[in-house]
């Protein structure tokens, strides 16, 4: 069992995506599985957030406000309440084949099967933070009752 990191070290903070929710997906797949005839659909939210937005919705659920200093490789998130660095750039993480932007859209999926996407980008987060901190406080547990 490992500690938990003090820093956050992360790759391209601009990079935007079409995060979405794995259970929306799976009511998306077994929609198309309903159909008459095969079809291909895109089943994505149809909206982006940043790497950026995903630490500061992670953050805020934490109850951590996040301001930012500097700028490219040399950027780092502070936190607020006691100026710890907790979030830095490490270009370990570019991708090299790194796309900046990642937007589905989803019209056809809305159109023939009805489907839509109803867990908020925010929700998505929120329920991440939630299962690893468990995780965290579990293995604090472990830890402490080690024999």
């Amino acid at each position: 069992v490992q500690e938990l990191q003090e820093c956050l070290y992360v790759g391209n903070l601009e990079s935007k995506r079409d995060w979405g929710h794995a259970r929306d997906y799976v009511e998306a797949q077994w929609l198309m599985l309903q159909q008459d005839e095969p079809d291909d659909f895109i089943i994505a939210t149809g909206e982006q957030h940043s790497v950026r937005e995903f630490i500061e919705v992670s953050a805020n659920r934490l109850g951590i406000k996040i301001k930012w200093q500097g700028s490219k490789e040399d950027e780092i998130g502070i936190n607020a309440d006691n100026n710890k660095v907790i979030v830095r750039i490490d270009p370990r993480y570019y991708r090299p084949t790194e796309v900046d932007s990642l937007l589905g859209d989803p019209s056809k999926a809305k159109n023939i099967l009805g489907w839509q996407a109803s867990i908020s980008f925010e929700d998505l987060v929120n329920e991440m933070v939630d299962a690893d901190l468990k995780t965290a406080v579990n293995e604090r547990i472990l830890r402490e009752n080690k024999s």
